[in-house]
């Protein structure tokens, strides 16, 4: 096929199904997301939506199916290897730490990546804060600014407005990569 484009699926749900006792939430669930588009899940409540991204996320466990990313199944990972993989999610709920800084909540989004180990971290110097202050740099010169929150980098997020409050927490997910 000359002159078409190659898509490739980054992600790749095939024939997910979840019940909660009698009741099944969702029913051989397939779909696929092409990488770099924009997709939306959409239904009316009670459609399964948000039961269908916790099981895309891994806080519930499908009965029957597959979720690949990137071609690699990941139905069985726990979230935490799901996010080195570099998946993140926001939730309806805000679910930020409220006493902490907007720059802190964003960073807690990149420490699944971190390559520093404890030791490090606590003495604070050499590898450790090499890694952090690039973290920082890029944080704040790609996604602070992408965002335009420059303004609100060092408020706690305790004091920002819903509509601000959404938009770190979109920046905590990009920030996971």
């Amino acid at each position: 096929m000359s002159g078409a484009l190659k898509t490739t699926e980054q992600l790749k749900v095939e024939g997910v199904t979840l019940s909660f006792g009698g009741v099944k939430a969702l029913r051989d669930v397939s779909f696929s997301v092409e990488a770099g588009s924009i997709s939306a899940l959409i239904g009316p409540n009670g459609a399964g939506k948000t039961s269908m991204f916790n099981c895309i996320s891994g806080f519930y466990q499908p009965s029957a199916g597959k979720i690949l990313l990137d071609g690699q199944d990941i139905s069985r990972m726990r979230p935490p290897g799901r996010a080195k993989l570099g998946m993140a999610r926001s939730f309806q709920n805000i679910a930020l730490f409220r006493g902490m800084t907007v720059l802190d909540n964003i960073k807690l989004g990149r420490h699944a990546h971190m390559r520093t180990n404890l030791l490090q971290a606590f003495i604070y110097s050499g590898a450790a804060a090499r890694e952090e202050n690039a973290l920082r740099a890029e944080i704040e010169e790609r996604i602070i600014d992408f965002l335009e929150i420059d303004h609100i980098r060092n408020k706690p997020v305790s004091v920002l407005s819903y509509g601000l409050q959404k938009r770190v927490e979109l920046a905590r997910a990009l920030a996971m990569q």
